[in-house]
């Protein structure tokens, strides 16, 4: 359910924060993300043990819905079992917030790798050059849309969330 959760979390983040103007204010501290990284596992099977108890705060939100799905997913009120699940696994009080924000950066390298190695291969191709530089106008304004200090906390950590999100 979790990796279910994740997908179309991204979704939601990645055409929602195609609109996004402003950096998010900071929310993850190291010890965040190795407690995401270390409590993954534990974190899936306590959701999944939920079973679809919590399906319904997703229903109605498109993932094509831009900034407005953006701001459905921030005024859902966490359960606090969920939340309780998040928080005894390292991720604090806003647990949710911070697992978005993980996803997302981590998405968001993800995507800056892949187009370095796009842009390696083919760059050279005048209409894949015009298709890459599309792409990276999207990812710049994904990573504009993630705190700088949050972003570079991902990055020093990127293999270890990489192989725990695969």
């Amino acid at each position: 359910m979790l990796k279910k959760f994740c997908t179309i979390l991204l979704l939601c983040l990645i055409s929602a924060l195609a609109f996004a103007q402003t950096a998010q204010k900071q929310v993850l501290s190291e010890k965040d993300i190795n407690g995401f990284i270390t409590n993954y596992e534990h974190i899936m099977d306590a959701i999944d043990n939920l079973g679809d108890k919590y399906d319904y705060l997703f229903e109605g939100i498109d993932p094509n819905g831009g900034f407005e799905s953006l701001i459905k997913m921030r005024s859902i009120k966490v359960p606090s079992e969920v939340q309780d699940i998040l928080k005894k696994n390292g991720l604090g009080e806003n647990g949710f917030e911070k697992v978005m924000v993980i996803i997302m950066g981590t998405g968001v390298i993800l995507m800056e790798e892949d187009l370095e190695s796009l842009t390696a291969e083919a760059g050279s191709d005048p209409k894949i050059a015009e298709y890459l530089n599309q792409a990276r106008g999207g990812i710049k304004t994904l990573k504009d849309s993630i705190n700088s200090k949050d972003l570079a906390l991902i990055t020093s950590k990127k293999n270890e969330l990489f192989a725990t999100l695969k």
